[in-house]
């Protein structure tokens, strides 16, 4: 049976450490490519955010964290990275002149689905309005998202997004 180490993560969603608990040579208070605060617990619940998965007696190189967790495994809560992205993307939503507040609202609803590790049944709605209403935004908020989720979304999900 194996065990999860605690990572490190800056508030912007950079991973410091994957293994905070068993390497301290690796920590930082704040993030060498950003600047920001980093934490090891979630901000709502205080359960360590998980890192490395060690299994003990395997020998294996490399890390098992390949991607920012979004929400917390605890409580369900997004991240801080999370909310600032969803925050971020609203607010260049927000500034489209090529939407309406109707279109503007459904696409801002749809952005937490696709910010899911594994698909939901609401991911394939999310992904066709994210679909559609990309391809009548303004280029600034087209380009502003796509970076957006390109930092952090699931592998998955940006394959079907086509980022």
């Amino acid at each position: 049976m194996g065990y999860y180490h605690t990572a490190q993560i800056c508030l912007n969603g950079h991973i410091i450490t994957d293994s905070f608990d068993s390497n301290p040579e690796f920590r930082e208070k704040f993030c060498s490519k950003c600047g920001a605060k980093t934490i090891t617990n979630c901000t709502n619940c205080n359960t360590a955010i998980r890192g490395d998965y060690e299994v003990p007696d395997i020998c294996f190189f490399g890390s098992t964290m390949h991607t920012t967790p979004a929400y917390c495994h605890n409580c369900g809560e997004p991240y801080p990275w999370t909310k600032t992205a969803l925050e971020s993307a609203k607010l260049l939503i927000n500034e489209d002149e090529n939407l309406n507040q109707l279109e503007k609202q459904q696409f801002c609803e749809s952005l937490p689905d696709l910010l899911v590790e594994s698909p939901t049944p609401k991911t394939k709605v999310a992904v066709a309005r994210f679909r559609k209403f990309l391809n009548k935004v303004a280029i600034y908020t087209s380009e502003g998202i796509k970076d957006i989720f390109v930092d952090i979304a699931s592998e998955t999900i940006k394959k079907s997004l086509g980022i």
